[in-house]
């Protein structure tokens, strides 16, 4: 896995885990940035299942943050 990818799914991870709260809209835009750098990796190197995987996934963490579980 290429070093820039990783940090895109760390950007992810940091606003997912829950040993240092953020606030809502600081764990959103952590998550929606994440997703869009890693997005844009797929797509720009012709991954199909990281871009299928990033889309369903997105769609769970946000939905998750927003509901407040």
């Amino acid at each position: 896995m290429d070093f820039i990818l990783f940090l895109y799914f760390f950007i992810v991870f940091l606003g997912l885990q829950g040993l240092f709260l953020f606030e809502r809209n600081t764990s959103i835009a952590m998550v929606m940035i994440g997703n869009v750098l890693i997005l844009y990796h797929s797509i720009t190197f012709a991954m199909l299942d990281l871009l299928t995987l990033t889309i369903m996934m997105m769609i769970a963490q946000i939905s998750r943050i927003y509901r407040g579980v």
